[in-house]
């Protein structure tokens, strides 16, 4: 973590959101491993003669699993897609700023996905959506993956914010890590 590598102790709340995105990049391989382990069900199923109901659409919430939750960990690592040849080239408090712009506008983008995808899911919640297939599974579990991303996506944007914040404080040269903060 960068704080230990320069001294300085981060805010227990962030420590706390780095370690929430470290747990959902672990429950993503998870899932991930799961999904690979029922497609291969499903492919021994068919090549037997067999047929399933349900492994497509699950293999499907696992992957959305993978992508929204597991963005925070991504977002924490550095391992998201950025065009940053300009923003390098840029000196280090240059950086920073255009660091905590990008991870502001970012958070407001989040943030809006996160509220409409919010009141997606609790519609079909509210309203008892099923899935339109032969297994039929209540739609509040897949719909609730996104706007959990959207908030773990949310949290580790204000995390890179704080750090973001704390090196233009501090004077620092706004080099960042690996994680996506400050060194």
């Amino acid at each position: 973590m960068a704080a230990r590598r320069t001294g300085r102790k981060d805010f227990f709340l962030l420590r706390w959101i780095d370690a929430l995105s470290e747990v959902s990049g672990y429950l993503s391989g998870a899932c991930i491993f799961l999904a690979t382990l029922i497609i291969c069900y499903a492919v021994a199923v068919r090549a037997l003669g067999g047929t399933t109901i349900w492994q497509t659409e699950l293999a499907v919430y696992l992957l959305m699993f993978v992508t929204f939750i597991g963005g925070a960990y991504g977002l924490k690592h550095g391992d998201h897609v950025s065009v940053s040849v300009l923003v390098d080239r840029l000196p280090g408090r240059a950086r920073s700023i255009t660091l905590l712009v990008a991870a502001g506008l970012s958070l407001v983008i989040i943030a809006v996905v996160g509220w409409r995808s919010f009141d997606m899911w609790w519609m079909a919640t509210e309203r008892g959506w099923k899935s339109n297939t032969a297994w039929g599974p209540s739609l509040t579990f897949p719909y609730a993956i996104l706007p959990l991303g959207m908030l773990l996506i949310g949290l580790q944007y204000l995390v890179i914010v704080a750090r973001t914040i704390r090196t233009l404080l501090a004077g620092d040269d706004g080099q960042h890590d690996d994680e996506g903060g400050p060194e």
